[in-house]
């Protein structure tokens, strides 16, 4: 399972953490890797390794992830859907063969960087994703509106701070 949380408050850069835990055959693996907006310099991060170039797009950041760099950081208009599609690229090998899933995670980093304070999004292998905060699936359809085709996913309010997300 991959988790995906985003916090924000003022003053503070715009920060994707990425943690997954898998219980498939072999030993049980966990992680966290970050995934920064950059505007200005970013913090010193001793020991882990940092990116050398900011990503423009979901294929750059998945990239970077698949070298082993713990802090990728996104260029200026990079889309905001891009660190939650490129971390599931990486960490499910998602390609152009898996629409469902892509369109999952699109829609689901959409919401989440449509949302004004910390929330978090559940990913799975088949890009179902389920967002935690102060989300409502009427103000995720209007944010989508325009910009995602609309039957490509389902959204329903699962519970008053959990959004479902499902590709159809």
């Amino acid at each position: 399972m991959l988790r995906i949380g985003t916090w924000r408050s003022a003053g503070s850069l715009d920060v994707v953490v990425c943690g997954w835990h898998d219980g498939g055959p072999g030993p049980l693996e966990t992680g966290i890797k970050l995934i920064y907006g950059v505007g200005g310099p970013m913090p010193d991060f001793p020991g882990l390794r940092v990116g050398a170039l900011a990503a423009t797009c979901a294929e750059e950041i998945a990239e970077a992830l698949s070298q082993g760099i713990d802090v990728v950081a996104t260029a200026p208009g990079c889309s905001p859907a891009a660190p939650v599609v490129g971390a599931g690229m990486w960490h499910y090998g998602w390609t152009g063969n898996d629409p469902g899933a892509l369109a999952g995670a699109t829609v689901a980093g959409l919401v989440m960087a449509a949302q004004p304070g910390p929330c978090s999004v559940q990913i799975c292998r088949d890009g179902r994703s389920s967002l935690d905060g102060d989300v409502r699936a009427e103000a995720a359809r209007a944010c989508l509106a325009g910009t995602v085709p609309l039957e490509s996913v389902r959204l329903s309010q699962e519970a008053p701070s959990r959004l479902l997300i499902t590709p159809r």
